[in-house]
């Protein structure tokens, strides 16, 4: 069935909106209820760590083949194939025991991969004008159905449902973004981003040499990458580091909770200012500038208080780089091919990155027995972010 040109962008933005809904929804939930999980399957600390740790893992080995695949099959079959994978793995992982746990997390990371890699892509293809629009809209949705989960995961485990059902819970947002995702295939492909011959004969290669030879590239990823070592840091060992600076029990509660969720602000209203920019290298710096000052105000904050402001503030100046990242996917590439590839190379090396920072934040503590260095190392990672907003912020990656 062939549709016309608004009915297609309409069901392309509603497989968009119920993709963003399912890619970080499985693993906030999942970290609201670990101890219940922890306790009802008889698992240690380390074991509940590597689940928390694979989803990370899964995303760097896997975003490298997903624009490889979606060169071959299209991106939007890709996208159904894997929120599928999503669905049958948010269901493996609640009710086929402490195996399915592990087993579930692998396979919905990778249906996960094929949305952190390929939204902006689409979005490149779907609509060229409004990049920073669309940007917003899934970078914001992500991070509300994200806090949702985690917020009422909880409450709602607690009210008889229990964690496996909370977290099935998510199964019906991924089936639903399959069915968006194969119907709007009807709507064809637009003219102007037809597959031209020599795309094809680009098609499959996991890192394609314009893409890594390109620098551009490479400060885009470092961009990606410290803000994703920064964030996965932060939520490991923000509550220690607070402990250790004799912060209140309900002060720390709150900081947690609020620092996941303050960079709304930036997901909604960053992108569509990056977009009216002549250049956003000064936009970069900036947002470097403001993660570093977040950092030191949450190294110094002598007071609940001021642990809460430096808390709200570090989170919200962290949303930025991270929505800049996904806006530069689509707006420094010239097709949405190239979009897909870059996503692939800032998100593969990115999230490793991201998997090996708190495990080694946490050695520095084990060595040094104080968080002044771990903190200073942070401190430092933050400015890099200001360098490469600065690099990332001109240019394109030509054909």
């Amino acid at each position: 069935m062939r549709y016309g040109a608004k009915t297609t962008s309409l069901l392309v933005a509603l497989g968009i909106f119920f993709t963003a809904a399912v890619l970080r929804s499985p693993l906030t939930s999942l970290g609201a209820l670990s101890l219940s999980i922890q306790s009802d399957l008889g698992l240690g600390a380390g074991a509940m760590g590597l689940v928390t740790t694979l989803p990370l893992l899964v995303f760097a080995a896997s975003a490298v083949a997903v624009s490889a695949v979606s060169d071959r099959i299209g991106k939007k079959r890709t996208l159904a194939w894997g929120m599928a994978l999503v669905a049958v793995g948010v269901l493996v992982r609640s009710y086929v025991g402490d195996v399915g746990l592990f087993a579930g997390t692998v396979m919905l990371g990778a249906g996960i991969s094929t949305g952190n890699v390929l939204l902006p892509a689409v979005v490149k293809e779907s609509f060229p004008l409004r990049i920073g629009a669309m940007t917003a809209l899934y970078t914001t949705t992500m991070s509300i159905f994200a806090g949702g989960f985690a917020g009422t995961a909880s409450v709602l485990a607690d009210a008889s449902m229990g964690w496996r059902t909370v977290l099935a819970l998510i199964a019906p947002l991924a089936i639903v973004a399959v069915a968006f995702w194969v119907v709007s295939k009807g709507g064809g492909v637009p003219a102007r981003d037809a597959v031209s011959d020599a795309q094809r004969r680009e098609a499959g290669r996991l890192f394609h040499p314009r893409i890594v030879g390109s620098p551009l590239t490479w400060w885009v990823t470092g961009l990606f990458g410290l803000q994703s070592v920064l964030f996965y840091c932060s939520v490991a060992w923000l509550p220690a580091m607070l402990a250790a600076r004799g912060i209140s029990g309900g002060a720390i509660a709150l900081c947690v909770a609020l620092f996941p969720i303050m960079g709304m602000p930036c997901t909604m209203f960053l992108p569509p200012l990056a977009q009216r920019m002549r250049s956003q290298r000064a936009l970069g710096a900036v947002v470097g500038a403001c993660c570093a000052g977040g950092m030191a105000l949450l190294a110094w904050a002598p007071t609940d208080g001021w642990a809460v402001f430096a808390t709200a503030f570090y989170g919200l100046a962290l949303g930025a780089p991270f929505c800049l990242c996904m806006f530069y996917f689509g707006f420094r590439t010239e097709n949405a091919a190239d979009a897909a590839r870059l996503s692939s190379v800032a998100q593969t090396f990115g999230y490793l990155m991201a998997a090996m920072g708190p495990a080694c934040l946490g050695a520095l503590f084990d060595a040094t027995l104080s968080w002044d260095l771990p903190l200073a190392v942070l401190f430092v990672l933050a400015c890099g972010i200001a360098l490469c907003g600065w690099k990332a912020g001109r240019g394109k990656i030509a054909r």
